[in-house]
């Protein structure tokens, strides 16, 4: 590491940006008032979103509105760790952060009592069906009932970070989460959830975000494609797509079969054991064609893949150590059995796209990071 490194203070955020809104903003702005840090870096959910969405805009002007409100350095997270559940999406973040050697890692949180979620972290129990069982009535250890009996998804999120953190320097700070998850309310401050509500139902959304979106995307435009999958391919195939296991894929081709929506066929598939997210991220996997050998088959190496940054960013980047080339800015630098995913992931996307925006698209994924 350089020496001159060792004096600078350097802070993580993990995000999604689906959309990026003042939320985000009032993020970024705590990050660096509470830390003091030198340079901000993003690690981001790139095209699709941990929760199994269509991300509303594209990555790159994900990642360019992120370097216009003052992160400096957007890493990519890669799309086999990101349509994943909590702890894999949490460690995975945590671990290409590692590589530009953290000082702090911000992230929001409901509850914001960071050490109750580090208590949390530190039990056995997977937190990624830790709301199902807990609706079950079953008691657990002390840690849980300080919750109040629920978990929000940045506090499930927040301790997969923890978990990963452990034995590390990093330092975790927890900001409070501004807004109620689930309000469809339009204010200065809203949810993503909300923003996209909002702009799929044509109503006015700018006040709670800098964007002006003006082709916007949704699931519900995959739904035909998704269908034509499900009909038309045995169960036989269908149990070779990554997260297609128990049985579900007689649910999903039944349910293709008889709904015409996909709000509707989201629905009939939802029950305590598989919730709205890991319905949508099986979705999503069947939709980019990923099947489960080809993720177990990923090397265990972790890489960086930098989609954008500022002046700062790029100074960050001489002074990292990068020796083992594992940060990479080249499309054709990236480890070839990702890079095989990471391609059917930007073509999935790029089928919603016309013509010239499509061949614009894929460019860019081709042509390197942005820089601002």
């Amino acid at each position: 590491m350089s020496i001159i490194i060792e004096f600078m203070k350097i802070c993580g955020l993990v995000v999604e940006y689906n959309p990026f809104h003042n939320g985000h903003i009032h993020h970024i702005n705590e990050a660096k008032r509470l830390t003091n840090a030198d340079y901000l870096i993003a690690i981001m959910s790139g095209n699709f979103c941990q929760r199994g969405d269509i991300s509303i805009i594209d990555k790159f002007e994900k990642t360019r509105v992120a370097l216009e409100h003052g992160i400096n350095l957007v890493i990519e997270l890669p799309f086999a760790y990101t349509i994943q559940n909590a702890s894999i999406f949490g460690t995975k973040s945590v671990e290409i952060l590692k590589l530009f050697n953290i000082d702090y890692l911000v992230f929001g949180s409901e509850t914001n009592n960071i050490d109750n979620l580090k208590m949390i972290s530190e039990t056995t129990i997977n937190i990624d069906y830790l709301k199902e069982i807990m609706k079950t009535g079953i008691s657990y250890p002390k840690a849980y009932s300080l919750l109040q009996g629920s978990l929000y998804p940045n506090d499930i999120l927040a301790i997969s970070y923890l978990k990963a953190l452990k034995g590390t320097n990093i330092k975790p700070i927890s900001i409070q989460r501004t807004n109620e998850y689930h309000s469809e309310e339009i204010s200065k401050i809203a949810s993503a959830t909300a923003i996209r509500k909002a702009i799929k139902e044509n109503r006015d959304y700018h006040e709670a975000t800098p964007l002006n979106i003006t082709n916007p995307h949704f699931n519900e435009e995959l739904y035909p494609y998704l269908r034509n999958i499900l009909n038309l391919n045995d169960r036989e195939d269908l149990i070779k797509y990554h997260l297609v296991s128990e049985g579900i894929e007689k649910a999903f081709k039944d349910s293709a079969f008889k709904y015409d929506k996909y709000e509707d066929f989201i629905n009939s598939l939802v029950n305590r054991r598989y919730t709205k997210a890991r319905i949508q991220r099986i979705c999503i996997n069947i939709l980019a064609n990923i099947k489960s050998n080809e993720i177990k088959e990923l090397e265990d190496d972790i890489y960086a893949f930098v989609l954008g940054f500022d002046s700062k960013g790029q100074e960050l980047l001489h002074l990292i150590n990068n020796e083992d080339e594992k940060i990479v800015s080249n499309f054709k630098k990236i480890p070839l059995k990702h890079r095989k995913l990471e391609w059917k992931s930007d073509l999935l996307y790029a089928s919603l796209l016309k013509e010239e925006e499509r061949k614009e698209f894929l460019q860019k994924v081709l042509r390197g990071p942005i820089r601002l």
